[in-house]
């Protein structure tokens, strides 16, 4: 499936830095996320629709936790510079992300009001809350590091598969999925926060903490990878 596109000679930057060590460190774990099934599904057009409903519920509650972690990146912040950042972030999640997804939804039939009422599943809850824990207890390298894998994942998981001849284009309803995470807009996100991270971990030094900050990704990678089953024992309403 991923013949035809490799990080290395396609998009070099997700193997530079911080980022790509972790990555590359990460692998077995990070290849169970990249290359799930729920991913093939999408390639192919094949995941059954009601399966993705799902998903696109719990990714909306799971982007409201997200938002809270980064909001404590405001506060970890040491400098006002790194402040206007996060804050900025935390601006775009509530007043265009979160809007955009919930429009996404309808197109799903899924209304605001199936959004604020689903319950989080074990999946989001593990996840959401070891993030929140790392954003409580750790300083802002830590949060950084915990949340790259859900960034950078996304983005490679968008660029192969908008870029594989054999994804399907004519016809697969999560065309428009892949061409969000694999276009141009999301593509500059994920390569601006590979180069903030570095930054970060050179100033939160990196190099002497990197055993703590693998054991901090590669957990959250495992986590991003369960979460693709994430709402699968809920009904739609």
């Amino acid at each position: 499936m991923d013949m035809a596109w490799h990080a290395q000679r396609d998009w070099p930057i997700l193997e530079s830095g911080l980022a790509g060590r972790l990555r590359r460190d990460c692998m077995e774990d990070w290849t169970r996320f990249i290359h799930h099934p729920f991913v093939k599904g999408l390639a192919s057009g094949t995941l059954p629709p009601e399966t993705f409903q799902r998903f696109l519920i719990q990714d909306y509650l799971y982007l409201i936790q997200y938002t809270r972690a980064c909001a404590l990146s405001v506060h970890k912040s040491t400098t006002v510079a790194d402040m206007r950042e996060a804050a900025a972030l935390v601006s775009g999640i509530l007043d265009t992300e979160l809007p955009l997804h919930v429009g996404y939804c309808k197109g799903w039939g899924i209304d605001e009001d199936m959004l604020r009422k689903a319950p989080e599943s074990l999946q989001l809850m593990a996840y959401s809350r070891f993030i929140l824990d790392r954003a409580q207890t750790g300083d802002l390298l830590d949060l950084l590091v915990t949340l790259a894998p859900c960034m950078v994942g996304y983005g490679e998981i968008g660029a192969r598969l908008h870029a594989d001849p054999a994804t399907r284009r004519e016809g697969n309803p999560y065309w428009s999925w892949i061409a969000l995470y694999g276009g141009d807009e999301f593509t500059t996100l994920v390569e601006d926060g590979i180069r903030r991270l570095d930054r970060i971990g050179q100033q939160y030094g990196a190099d002497a903490r990197y055993p703590m900050l693998k054991a901090e990704f590669s957990t959250a990678t495992r986590l991003e990878a369960a979460f693709w089953d994430a709402g699968s024992e809920f009904p739609l309403s």
